[in-house]
């Protein structure tokens, strides 16, 4: 099942370059921002795959952080594509220049993590769900159809991020705690939310072995608290390395108690805020992440009403009843709990704290949203219930997947 998997994810990256660089050469670029950064006047093939977020993860890649706005993105991805810029597709640099050979490797980086996190999902679900073969493959093709598409194919950090999300995951479900930290440590040099997953270790740790009266919980507290600063790590170095760089220029955030450049350029620069994005003109943006929102609030709905002791008294009050041992490799599985609790955690801050209509392509590193749809694809087209809902999101996926291809490579706006 996991090559098929592969095959699966693997064939939706073909139809999405392709589609992609068709767009492109037929409806042109609304923007000649990549063209000039690239300084090509004439239809390129990799055009289409630089916008956006992208122009800057490109600059970053070639030039490093001349400005401080840019330390909004984070290195890694630019780090990397450096790498193999300069490595396995250093012979290409010649015909084609610097610039297009780091572009071409930000391109490959997302798309290989893109096949290798479909993967990664199926193989996180099946660990959380041994005898639930089905969710997990539908969970992985939900993933495929993410409706991103074109974002997930591009000089962006959201393959990347999947991939070291979904990994970590399956270590920290198998307990590989140490493993855990130090991969998502390296997903915090990719996108800032992954020290969110420190949360995993105070839940696995502290609070259920607290719950459970265990006499270990001082040393279990201490272990918890070196696994954070692990996850935390690839963030609090690039804070410092901003520190070291655009501090000699006497910035305001400097002085401080704690010179956080990120939230300052959050700020500043893209005015993030809490509930700063609630005015009359950010409605369109709202309809455009309502989808994402309304199947989560329903997934979250779903799982709770379930047992909503157990959600709601954070596991302390349990009864299983023999229903649910029956469901223990289904959707409401007590394993998915923790899962839930993040979905919860980034669905309030995605609505009140960003601008929501990220939460598109935010989402595509978050299981249960996947765990969700699975569910009630299985239940519609398997078990004949809630066909509407099943046709709809399968119907939002293709679609918005679609129109988003055109949208993107056409360089108009969702971003």
């Amino acid at each position: 099942m996991l090559r098929h998997i592969y095959q699966f994810a693997a064939t939706s990256r073909l139809i999405t370059i392709v589609l992609g660089v068709l767009s492109y050469f037929i409806a042109g670029s609304y923007d000649s921002s990549a063209e000039i950064q690239l300084e090509s006047s004439s239809h390129h093939p990799l055009l289409p795959f630089l916008r956006w977020d992208g122009l800057y993860f490109l600059d970053i890649a070639e030039h490093g952080y001349v400005y401080e706005q840019a330390t909004a993105f984070f290195p890694g991805v630019p780090f990397m594509s450096r790498v193999l810029a300069y490595t396995v597709y250093l012979p290409l640099q010649t015909y084609i220049g610097l610039r297009h050979t780091l572009l071409l490797s930000g391109i490959t980086l997302s798309n290989v993590s893109f096949v290798l996190a479909a993967g990664a999902l199926y193989k996180l679900t099946l660990t959380l769900l041994p005898n639930n073969k089905r969710l997990s493959a539908l969970s992985a093709i939900a993933f495929c159809l993410s409706p991103p598409a074109m974002f997930m194919s591009s000089f962006y950090t959201e393959s990347m991020f999947a991939l070291l999300t979904f990994t970590g995951m399956r270590w920290m479900a198998e307990k590989r705690h140490f493993q855990a930290a130090l991969l998502w440590g390296l997903a915090s040099a990719v996108r800032s939310n992954a020290v969110v997953y420190c949360g995993f270790f105070a839940y696995d740790l502290v609070w259920i072995p607290l719950i459970k009266k265990h006499k270990s919980l001082v040393t279990n507290v201490v272990k918890a608290l070196v696994y954070s600063l692990l996850v935390c790590s690839g963030f609090i170095v690039f804070q410092y390395y901003a520190y070291t760089v655009f501090c000699v220029l006497d910035r305001p955030w400097c002085s401080n108690r704690i010179p956080l450049l990120y939230s300052f350029v959050q700020k500043e620069y893209w005015d993030v805020g809490f509930m700063k994005y609630y005015q009359i003109k950010e409605i369109p943006n709202f309809l455009l992440a309502s989808p994402i929102i309304v199947i989560s609030i329903l997934g979250l709905k779903t799982f709770i009403e379930h047992n909503p002791t157990r959600f709601l008294s954070i596991g302390t009050l349990n009864s299983p009843t023999d229903e649910d041992k029956l469901e223990e490799s289904s959707y409401f599985s007590d394993s998915l709990a923790v899962y839930m609790y993040l979905w919860c955690f980034l669905l309030f801050y995605s609505m009140t704290s960003m601008h929501v209509q990220v939460i598109i392509r935010f989402f595509t590193s978050l299981p249960p949203f996947y765990w969700y749809i699975a569910y009630l694809w299985d239940e519609g087209y398997r078990n004949g219930k809630n066909i509407g809902k099943a046709n709809m999101t399968l119907g939002y996926f293709v679609l918005y997947g679609l129109v988003s291809i055109v949208l993107f490579s056409s360089f108009l706006p969702p971003a």
